[in-house]
Parts: structure tokens; sequence; C-alpha cells
């Protein structure tokens, strides 16, 4: 049961609810797509021997894991109340 923050009154109405999608995480790296962490993990595993075809496949996945990380997004519901003691109005945000 929610409360006026206001008044403190538990008399409320919920008005409306509204969805939106956010970016789970603040920041993005364009430099580091997957296939230039290829072509890194290919230059690094030359310089230590390996073979590079390893090397470009280790630094594929990690580009690859990493991209899914920076642009997995979350559903933020938005509550929107009025106190019916104070009628003042106030928003309740939270993660579905």
């Amino acid at each position: 049961m929610q409360q006026c923050p206001y008044c403190h009154s538990p008399h409320v109405q919920l008005l409306r609810r509204s969805q939106q999608t956010q970016p789970k995480t603040k920041f993005t790296f364009s430099s580091c797509s997957p296939m230039s962490l290829a072509s890194v993990g290919m230059q690094i595993s030359k310089r230590l021997g390996i073979n590079p075809m390893v090397g470009g496949f280790i630094g594929l996945t990690v580009g690859g894991v990493f991209l899914l990380y920076i642009q997995q997004q979350e559903n933020l519901i938005t509550l929107h109340y009025q106190c019916e003691q104070c009628q003042e109005y106030f928003d309740i945000q939270q993660a579905e």
C-alpha cells in the first residue's frame, strides 16, 4: 500500500501507469566492437606465438559478450498517484 510522501496519508489513487525502456549501463564503447577486439586478439596471439585464428576467435567472443552486456535494457514502470487528502501528485518508479 502506497502512502503520500507529502502528508503520509494512505488514501492515494493510482491515476495511470506508464512504461519505458532504458539501457542498464550508462556507457557505450564504439571502439570495442567484436571485430576490433578480434583483430586485437589476433595481434596479441601473434606476439605470443599462438595461432592468430585462436586469438581472433577469443577476441570475437569477448567482444560479442561485451556488446550484449552494454546493449541490455530494463523496463521502468512509473506509477502516477494523487493523494485524496492533500491533492498532491507524485510518481513512483520501479524496475519490472
